[in-house]
């Protein structure tokens, strides 16, 4: 049965009472088993989502904020008010919830604006059907210490991007759509210092985007996620992951010169794609698949690739010199 079929996606938006330099981390995925991804349309409503119409603060449609830019014929997608600026002690939220599988992938383009400090946008998961809530950056993260197990992040804030609250978020401005990234690495689980096991072997995930501001005021657009894709990765029964083997290609020469990079042949290559990404997860390119690719009218730097068919996929590194 496909993911497509059995993936099932719970839209909880409440209302509570107020609460009182970003490491960039390449995600160790390899080839993933199946994918679903979740755009926020009609039909994404109509299957999965309870009425939004009377919610407040979250709302699926189109954007009349320019920030967002304004789009009344395109894909709808869901944000914090798709006409009015996001209010004072907000604390709203959305839940995504999936079956467990190994190492899943949750990946997602978002745009936002806020008041740097007293409002953002935070994601958080559950292991215990939403008794309790951590931080995707929190107790678990394993970004600067990579232990075979934890979550560990692309393109996603960090531990001092914090809030006025302490907890760090997606806050200040964005204005283009950025790509952001974690997964859950399932390995043997681990007690944390605060005596926290953070084990993934459960049979649910959710996973929780959240949208917080103090009692500032001011008129800015809020935060807005464009869709969101689960993957599970695939590594092989009956193996032990290799966190130096991920799934790549033999690209030539890299590091480039000139920008200039050389992919090998591929199996129906014509049903591939490649995207090429900044650090700080932008998508700077998307063509089809060929042997040559030439960005060398961007900056020298470092830079991510992303080939897939849908079904076959593989990334890695480029490095203009």
């Amino acid at each position: 049965m496909s993911m497509k079929k059995i993936i099932l996606l719970v839209l909880s938006i409440i209302l509570l009472p107020p609460f009182t330099s970003s490491a960039q981390v390449q995600v160790l995925d390899g080839k993933p088993m199946d994918s679903t991804i979740i755009r926020f349309t009609s039909d994404t409503i109509s299957n999965y989502f309870p009425d939004t119409a009377a919610v407040p603060l979250w709302q699926i449609g189109h954007s009349h904020k320019s920030f967002f830019g304004i789009d009344t014929i395109g894909e709808t997608t869901i944000m914090t008010d798709t006409l009015h600026h996001y209010r004072v002690k907000a604390n709203n939220w959305f839940v995504i919830k999936f079956p467990r599988s190994l190492n899943t992938i949750v990946d997602f383009w978002h745009k936002y604006q806020t008041d740097s400090s007293h409002a953002g946008g935070i994601v958080e998961f559950s292991l215990d059907h939403q008794v309790s809530w951590m931080n995707v950056m929190g107790i678990c993260n394993r970004d600067t210490n990579f232990a075979g197990h934890g979550v560990i992040t692309t393109s996603f804030y960090g531990f001092t991007d914090t809030l006025r609250t302490g907890e760090p978020s997606f806050s200040g401005k964005h204005d283009s759509l950025r790509y952001s990234r974690f997964q859950l690495f399932d390995g043997f689980p681990e007690r944390t210092t605060g005596g926290t096991y953070c084990d993934f072997a459960v049979d649910t995930y959710f996973v929780r985007f959240r949208f917080v501001s103090d009692t500032t005021a001011d008129t800015l657009a809020g935060w807005e996620i464009d869709s969101v894709k689960i993957e599970y990765d695939n590594y092989g029964s009956g193996g032990v992951m290799q966190v130096n083997k991920r799934q790549s290609l033999n690209i030539y020469p890299n590091p480039s010169n000139n920008g200039t990079f050389y992919f090998p042949s591929l199996n129906n290559e014509q049903n591939f794609s490649i995207e090429v990404y900044n650090t700080i997860g932008g998508r700077i390119l998307r063509m089809p698949y060929k042997q040559s690719l030439d960005i060398g009218n961007y900056a020298k730097g470092l830079y991510f690739y992303k080939v897939s068919d849908g079904m076959e996929y593989y990334s890695g590194r480029l490095l203009i010199k």
